[in-house]
């Protein structure tokens, strides 16, 4: 009989859809046992049901991340069984329309940043003290093209920056204690949430896809693999750092934006 504490073992809240979905397929196809949490709790048992009917050892746990008691009691159900968490990844969040700054509703900012910023932070320190008392870990959290370029999203894009930030504290301060803390900048990724604000017309599709080298959106399983390599051994020496994956938009729109342009 296989000891749990045997099995590298990722957590993936935000994961009953959309990145984070695409996080736990990717996780429970490379061999690794895989807890969901999310807020969802339908979606978040038929994401594990079907990973585990693939052949996956997945399971879910519900967890709102705004809620500190709920995170901690999140937190004591994963290691319950005296498994060890060798990967997190923080994928719950919530987007935003784009909304003028003397419009802006401060109830939603206050949300987007009780979700998005103060809940992967209070997920951050839950696990952190565990890997860090294991002396090993890897954490990656979602930042976003807003992480480094302004937006319309003026509540969203200042949390998106504020998580690249946290990022590169967290991994200077946990890395003596063997932990690496990453994080990925999705660019515009046609998850089912991007494919509701295209269909209820908050989205330009041709928009995004002519700021894009690759002319095209990017995919949900797209960044599951750059998240899956890094927590894994492939990237052991790669921390404090945000990766953008965007098609190339970072670079096609400063690109176009220039004066002149080649004939």
């Amino acid at each position: 009989m296989t000891d749990v504490s045997d099995i590298r073992t990722v957590v993936v809240t935000g994961g009953a859809s959309g990145i984070g979905e695409a996080c736990a397929e990717r996780f429970a196809a490379g061999g690794w046992r895989v807890i969901i949490g999310d807020i969802n709790t339908g979606r978040g048992e038929a994401v594990a049901e079907r990973l585990r009917n693939a052949g996956g050892d997945c399971r879910f746990l519900d967890v709102d991340v705004a809620d500190d008691d709920a995170v901690a009691s999140f937190t004591a159900a994963v290691h319950a069984d005296g498994a060890r968490v060798d990967a997190l990844v923080n994928s719950g969040g919530i987007l935003q329309n784009a909304v003028r700054v003397t419009d802006l509703d401060m109830a939603e900012f206050d949300r987007l940043w009780a979700v998005n910023v103060r809940g992967t932070m209070v997920v951050n320190q839950a696990f952190g003290r565990r890997m860090v008392a294991a002396g090993q870990g890897s954490i990656v959290n979602m930042c976003s093209l807003t992480s480094f370029r302004a937006s319309p999203q003026v509540g969203y894009a200042p949390g998106k920056a504020a998580l690249k930030s946290m990022t590169e504290s967290l991994a200077a301060e946990l890395g003596p204690s063997g932990v690496r803390v990453n994080a990925v900048a999705p660019g515009y990724t046609l998850t089912p949430a991007m494919q509701a604000r295209i269909d209820s017309g908050d989205r330009d599709p041709k928009a995004v896809i002519d700021q894009t080298a690759l002319r095209r959106f990017v995919e949900p399983r797209e960044v599951g693999e750059v998240v899956f390599f890094l927590c894994s051994d492939a990237a052991s020496a790669v921390s404090g750092t945000t990766i953008p994956i965007d098609c190339g938009w970072l670079a096609y729109s400063g690109y176009a934006a220039y004066a002149s342009q080649p004939e």
